[in-house]
This record gives structure tokens, C-alpha cells and sequence, in this order.
């Protein structure tokens, strides 16, 4: 079985978070096309809010992984230069 990729790791809770304020925006647009238009304004600005309080989390995890990945590239370059000598 293959590892999970670590990017995608860190990144699930933002992306569950994401899925969830795409639900809530479905729900709060009602179940009233007639309202539609009324409700589109407000949810939308609900599901941007939510959106937006998840970028600095996104991007400290993802920081975190892209380092974690950088340098596991970087020392298994290290090491096959080193048989090498």
C-alpha cells in the first residue's frame, strides 16, 4: 500500500472545511426558487467568510508539508552523492 501524499494530508482539514461551508451555502440558499435570488447575497457571503478563515491554517500546513517533502528530496539526494565518494 502506498503512503498517503503529505500535501494532500495537511491540506484535508481546510478542504473538509471547504466542503462543509459549500454545504451550508447550498443550505442556506432554502429550498424556494422563488428566494433564490433573495438568499444568493447573504449565503455567498457567508461561504467567502468561511473560505477566507481557512487560508491561514491552509498555509501553514501546507508550509510545513512543502518543507517535510523538500527535505526528504534533499537528503536522499545527500545520500546517493554520498556512495558515490
Amino acid at each position: 500500500m502506498s503512503s498517503p501524499n503529505p500535501v494532500l494530508q495537511a491540506a484535508a482539514p481546510s478542504l473538509i472545511a471547504a466542503l462543509q461551508a459549500l454545504q451550508t451555502f447550498v443550505a442556506n440558499l432554502g429550498t424556494d426558487p422563488a428566494q433564490v435570488a433573495i438568499k444568493f447575497p447573504g449565503a455567498l457571503q457567508v461561504l467567502l467568510g468561511s473560505l477566507e478563515m481557512q487560508l491561514p491554517a491552509l498555509a501553514d500546513s501546507e508550509f510545513g508539508a512543502a518543507q517535510s517533502v523538500a527535505n526528504a528530496k534533499i537528503n536522499a539526494w545527500i545520500a546517493s552523492l554520498q556512495k558515490l565518494k
